[in-house]
């Protein structure tokens, strides 16, 4: 190509300038959409970045903890769980706070998430896992104690359990907040990618890069590589087409997305993820009572699941107006848990609709 520019007589200058311009368009294609939790501005987070640009994610992820690492500012009020002195690196002031502040407040969830990531931290799997499940005990959509939870049961060698964790993470739309989450999560990403093909968990690998694709587009093609793949060694092949389903739908593939769930239901007829996102997809053709079958159906097949309950409303009282199907729904969920605030909330409201005795303010 020099040599071309050279012919038609260009000053060196200017060759320079249009190889530099080219290298620097090259550069550009590759980094847009990549979040800035990637760029760390130091010599230790340069090296990271390096790193993960070379494919070698579970090294990056290293490095940008090690990036991380630093004098904790935040004094104790301002840190009382420990969370920000777990994300530099002192797990010796993280636990100490962790524990001060459980000795206080007992019920409180945050501390033990912080002593989950010190015993991460060190190695101590079994005792990380005690304090998450303490944790999702109380509070069972708790996104960080998910994220986490994918990362031991990931080490752990229980694929199964992490996806599961990672299912029901991903669904609230949120990445997590704690600063280590999304590196853990590379790094996990990365040992398992760098295990020989015949040992990688395929379905888990998939979810995982789905996870990373919020921070880099670029695994977006690696999620459905390997999505592909757990479906054709039948490695948990519902939660694969989930996986297919999701990233299409982002890369706005909406007819891409819809036939992956479908063949996610016909894998798995009681997915109830799958079903919301065929919702989501009916959404997306405004196709309402399409979008009101497949919503009730997610609700249906995890009753004692508050979660799917909110979108049903939007659909049945929201889109549809039919507040007598949308209190029979909520009895059909309080006979299955009568714990379940969020179907007492909503039969309240679909009374409220109907004009109907009892419909003031759900009980306490």
């Amino acid at each position: 190509m020099i040599d071309r520019l050279r012919r038609v007589g260009l000053h060196p200058s200017v060759i320079l300038a249009l190889v530099l311009m080219s290298l620097w368009m090259v550069a550009y294609r590759r980094l847009d959409g990549v979040a800035i939790e990637l760029y760390q501005p130091s010599v230790a987070g340069v090296r990271a970045f390096a790193l993960y640009l070379n494919g070698r994610y579970g090294d990056a992820a290293r490095a940008y903890r090690e990036a991380h690492r630093g004098p904790v500012r935040a004094s104790d009020t301002g840190d009382p769980t420990g969370a920000w002195a777990a994300a530099v690196g002192d797990t010796a002031l993280a636990e100490r706070r962790a524990r001060t502040a459980l000795e206080a407040f007992p019920t409180a969830l945050e501390p033990r998430v912080t002593l989950a990531e010190v015993a991460l931290d060190r190695g101590g799997l079994a005792e990380a896992s005690r304090e998450l499940s303490a944790v999702l005990a109380a509070h069972s959509d708790h996104i960080e104690a998910l994220y986490l939870s994918a990362v031991v049961h990931g080490r752990a060698g229980r694929a199964g359990e992490a996806i599961d964790a990672l299912n029901r993470a991903l669904r609230s739309g949120y990445a997590g907040a704690r600063r280590a989450t999304p590196f853990r999560l590379l790094e996990l990403a990365g040992d398992l990618h760098a295990r020989p093909a015949a040992e990688r968990p395929l379905c888990l690998l998939a979810h995982l890069f789905r996870y990373l694709r919020i921070f880099d587009g670029a695994h977006a093609a690696r999620a459905l590589a390997y999505a592909e793949l757990a479906v054709a060694a039948n490695d948990r092949p519902a939660d694969a087409w989930l996986t297919i389903a999701v990233v299409q739908d982002k890369l706005g593939r909406h007819e891409a997305a819809m036939q992956a769930v479908r063949h996610a239901l016909a894998a798995d007829p009681r997915h109830a993820e799958a079903y919301r996102w065929a919702a989501v997809e009916a959404r997306q053709r405004g196709d309402l009572l399409l979008q009101y079958r497949m919503i009730r159906k997610a609700f249906e097949s995890a009753l004692t699941d508050p979660y799917y309950v909110e979108d049903l409303s939007r659909v049945v009282l929201g889109g549809l107006g039919d507040a007598h199907t949308m209190a029979a729904l909520m009895e059909q969920a309080l006979a299955a848990d009568p714990n379940n605030a969020m179907a007492r909330k909503h039969l309240a409201a679909a009374r409220l609709a109907l004009g109907a005795p009892g419909s003031g303010p759900p009980a306490r």
